[in-house]
C-alpha cells in the first residue's frame, strides 16, 4: 500500500473541505501529529481509521484507494471518483446532474 499517495489524497480532500489538521484530527480521533503523519505518508492508517477519515471527508475508499489497491472498478472510474471527492459538495452535485443526463443519452442511444 502506497501511504504517500493516501496520505495526499487525505490532504487534498481535507483542503478541499476546508478543514485543517486540527479540526480533522478532532472529527476522527486522532492526534493532529498522528494525521499530519498520515498526510506525509509517514503512517500507514489502519482500517479503522480509514473509515473514520472516509465518513468525516464525506467520500469513499475510491477516492483514497484507487491506484493504491487491485480492484475490479477500471482506472478511468477511481481518477473519476478521486478527482470528483475532491470537489465540493456542492459542485459533486452539480456534475452528478450534469452526468444523469449524459447517462440517460448513452443509454437511450443503445
Amino acid at each position: 500500500m502506497d501511504a504517500r499517495l493516501i496520505g495526499r489524497r487525505v490532504q487534498a480532500l481535507r483542503r478541499a473541505r476546508g478543514l485543517t489538521q486540527e479540526q480533522l484530527s478532532q472529527m476522527v480521533e486522532l492526534s493532529p501529529n498522528y494525521l499530519s503523519n498520515i498526510e506525509t505518508g509517514l503512517k500507514t492508517p489502519k482500517l479503522e481509521t480509514l473509515i473514520r477519515l472516509m465518513n468525516a471527508l464525506q467520500c469513499d475508499a475510491n477516492a483514497l484507494l484507487a491506484d493504491v489497491v487491485d480492484v475490479t472498478v477500471s482506472q478511468e472510474s477511481g481518477q473519476f471518483s478521486s478527482a470528483l471527492a475532491e470537489l465540493r459538495p456542492e459542485d459533486q452535485r452539480r456534475i452528478w446532474k450534469v452526468l444523469e443526463v449524459l447517462i440517460q443519452d448513452a443509454k437511450d442511444a443503445q
